[in-house]
């Protein structure tokens, strides 16, 4: 149902001088936003005012939040996000950490599911849906990858993030995805998505630009999370920084890329065909 698409925005990527967290907040609530997306440091480095007023204003709101973090982060940080937030935080995720041999580079499994262990275990008795940023991609990847992950299968709660910057990047760069359309990436992911980025980019770098900065076929996007039964949160990933802007010219962005997505999925939702 539309009434269900749930979006956050990625909040780090408009911090200023002098603009407080609880500022920032209300200016991305009155936008209308139903969740903020936060670095760990963001909330780890607050003192007890700071985090009672983040809080606050996130109560007053009715906002939920998601953290995005790295794999090398620590179970103090987790444990130290899950005591600030408490049930406000809905998903935490994390960027896939790498490795690297003689052979070449892969996902350093051991470190990534061990940081898993450590939220699977601090977070039990709650909703709380945890995952790395794209991985695993597809059955092929789960296989693989399977013998590290196969304790944290058995948890309900455990998923994935979708990047669809990067997977505009990987169809257009690489011959593996190559062939494959949005809808077939996306219904590709063996994990349950918790959550999407949602940002635009012309497929030669991650430039995080706003709705038309690149040539993502976001009509496609939305079909391809309908089809697979999408329920979690949309995250507008714009970050200035990476496309030579500032917070205060993507602003206005970041409504209307709200806006734009929440009509697309919307629309798909309420159309019954589906996007080879």
């Amino acid at each position: 149902m539309a009434g269900s698409i749930k979006c956050a925005v990625s909040v780090w990527n408009f911090g200023e001088e002098g603009v407080t967290l609880p500022q920032l907040v209300r200016e991305f609530a009155d936008m209308g936003y139903d969740g903020m997306s936060f670095l760990p440091h963001q909330i780890t480095t607050l003192d007890d005012v700071g985090a009672a007023e983040l809080r606050d204003v996130l109560d007053e709101r009715g906002l939920f939040t998601t953290v995005h973090g790295a794999s090398t982060d620590s179970r103090d940080m987790v444990a130290c996000v899950l005591e600030v937030l408490e049930a406000r935080i809905v998903n935490l995720t994390f960027d896939a950490a790498m490795t690297s041999t003689s052979v070449g580079t892969f996902y350093d499994t051991e470190r990534m599911t061990a940081l898993l262990r450590d939220v699977e275990e601090l977070s039990r008795g709650t909703e709380l849906a945890f995952g790395i940023e794209d991985f695993p991609l597809d059955a092929r990847a789960l296989d693989h990858y399977r013998e590290h992950l196969t304790p944290l299968l058995e948890c309900p709660r455990f998923g994935m993030l979708l990047d669809i910057g990067h997977l505009n990047l990987r169809c257009t760069q690489n011959a593996y995805f190559s062939a494959q359309s949005e809808s077939e990436y996306i219904a590709n992911a063996p994990l349950r998505i918790i959550e999407v980025h949602v940002h635009d980019n012309d497929g030669t770098r991650d430039s995080h630009g706003h709705f038309g900065f690149g040539n993502i076929d976001f009509v496609a996007v939305a079909r391809g999370l309908v089809d697979t039964g999408f329920d979690g949160i949309s995250t507008i990933e714009i970050c200035p920084a990476f496309h030579q802007s500032t917070p205060a010219a993507s602003r206005p962005y970041a409504k209307l890329d709200l806006d734009q997505w929440r009509e697309l999925m919307k629309n798909a939702e309420e159309c019954p065909c589906t996007i080879a």
